[in-house]
């Protein structure tokens, strides 16, 4: 073999030393980018997998309740959850909820060791499934969701503007008040949802509270006395003072020593309402008593419906007097002095009228922290005013029947809740109305047909659901007394209760994982 061959078969053989070296130099630098790659996806996807975590996007995914066969995610069970934690907040002082302190550190029921977020969750799963059955309810009745579409729309718009004048986006104040999972989708979906359930509630209602017959509401108020008979009474109380449980120099003093300040005081008491009753029995009126021994608790001539209202420590007692013959009454932290003047069914009728309401219109203003109405201007007075006047010359120009006063509501009226009753309100009794309507209606004199517009202004400014206007008023007819309309609601109200609650038995209902992060 040639020289020349030879050294051509050599390099035809493959790579030297040298080369190969270089070769695996370049695969290992490879093999680390690669692996660097991977290294770097990992650590986005782990990076962007944390954000979303801390965004709280998978928490407010994770199931919270199962209803049925429904589930309700975390965000959901909030809407729900913080709902009962801000009624109790709102009367926490009452109810014994400390709204410094978090959920679960309260406990709600003593006997049972029960918590207050155990208490929010318990509450929570059950106002969800009833909403969830109800709204399913009223669909199967033929109700639609663009039949609270108005009020779903108010209510947006109220919380936008509380939101504003709060400084909050409207999202943003959501998560303040439902907490941080809640979105704008879920909080007006779960609110349609709560409307439906009340137009089924409100449907029942309305079937029950008509539905029972003079016979039915007889016979309830036989068995029922002590609560719809109206009770009319005077009384004193006059309580012992309270006694000093240490001496001057602030030593505790012995509970025999206490005793001995407290049957005193007791007696001192009791004292005061001897010469009080001996004053009345001699001619003397309640009014003169509680005004000589400046008594804040006492009441002269006070006219309840119902023995609940009368205060337990002389409820008995009162009962069996025989009129206007004043008596003490003793307790064990003070004594009274009780008279009874009457006791009756109150049969005053009721009244059923239409209306038709022309606001003034109002503005809105920042004061001391809060949005107050601020009352119309004599510009808006006028334009409201000469709006009456044309709608009540409308009136008079017409027929003058129930329907062409319908019509009229239909098309004038600002009373958006009785629009589609024809501006009626039915058993309305003396005090349901505003002042000025009330009066034309209890104490006019007007017969069935009339028409009457009345002015109502309540004054220069107000923070809540006030208004300012006119209403054209149109007397229906007298209804039944209030008593039966009272034991009417009452049966009804039973009723319906027993009614959703057999709804809802055959909709298990039950908290999942996704619950925990509540109220922590």
């Amino acid at each position: 073999m040639s020289a020349s061959r030879e050294k051509k078969q050599r390099q035809n053989a493959g790579p030297d030393q040298k080369a190969v070296k270089i070769q695996q130099e370049q695969a290992a630098r490879k093999r680390k980018t690669i692996l660097y790659s991977v290294i770097a996806g990992v650590v986005v996807v782990a990076v962007a997998a944390l954000l979303i975590w801390n965004s709280g996007f998978f928490q407010a995914r994770s199931t919270a309740a199962i209803l049925g066969g429904e589930k309700l995610s975390l965000a959901e069970l909030s809407y729900y959850y913080y709902d009962a934690r801000s009624y109790y907040a709102m009367y926490g002082t009452y109810l014994g909820f400390d709204t410094t302190k978090t959920d679960e550190a309260q406990i709600q029921d003593q006997s049972s060791g029960r918590t207050y977020r155990e208490f929010f969750l318990d509450n929570a799963l059950e106002t969800a499934r009833e909403d969830l059955v109800l709204s399913n309810e009223a669909k199967s009745a033929g109700h639609t969701e663009s039949e609270v579409k108005e009020t779903l729309d108010q209510n947006i718009a109220n919380l936008k503007s509380t939101a504003s004048s709060n400084h909050y986006s409207y999202a943003a104040y959501l998560k303040a008040m439902y907490g941080p999972y809640m979105t704008p989708g879920i909080y007006e979906s779960l609110y349609t949802r709560t409307l439906m359930a009340n137009l089924a509630r409100s449907d029942k209602g309305v079937e029950l509270y008509n539905g029972y017959s003079q016979e039915e509401l007889e016979e309830y108020y036989k068995e029922h006395a002590d609560t719809l008979d109206t009770i009319e009474y005077s009384h004193l109380y006059f309580k012992a003072a309270e006694v000093e449980t240490k001496d001057a120099e602030g030593n505790e003093l012995s509970e025999d020593d206490v005793a001995k300040l407290e049957a005193q005081a007791l007696a001192d008491a009791k004292a005061k309402a001897e010469e009080a009753l001996e004053a009345l029995e001699g001619g003397a009126g309640f009014q003169a008593q509680i005004d000589k021994y400046e008594l804040t608790t006492g009441g002269d001539h006070v006219t309840v419906v119902g023995t609940s209202s009368i205060d337990e420590g002389y409820r008995d007692e009162l009962c069996k007097l025989d009129k206007d013959t004043p008596t003490l009454v003793e307790s064990d932290k003070g004594c009274y002095v009780v008279a009874f003047h009457n006791r009756y069914l109150d049969d005053t009728p009721t009244r059923d009228v239409r209306h038709i309401l022309i606001r003034a219109e109002t503005t809105q203003e920042e004061k001391d922290g809060s949005t107050v109405v601020v009352a119309p201007t004599d510009e808006a007075w006028a334009a409201a005013e000469e709006k009456a006047n044309t709608v009540q010359a409308e009136w008079e120009a017409g027929g003058k029947t129930r329907e062409d006063f319908i019509a009229l509501v239909e098309k004038y009226s600002d009373d958006t809740s009785s629009i589609p009753n024809g501006g009626l309100y039915e058993r309305a009794y003396d005090g349901y109305f505003v002042e000025e309507f009330g009066d034309w209606v209890f104490n006019g004199g007007h017969q069935a047909g009339e028409v009457g517009l009345v002015k109502h202004d309540p004054g220069s400014e107000n923070t809540a659901n006030q208004y300012w206007g006119y209403h054209l008023i149109y007397m229906e007819e007298e209804n039944e007394p209030i008593w039966m309309g009272s034991v009417r609601n009452t049966l009804a109200t039973e009723a319906r209760t027993e009614w959703i609650e057999s709804l809802t038995a055959d909709c298990a209902a039950s908290l999942a994982s996704g619950a925990d992060a509540l109220g922590r």
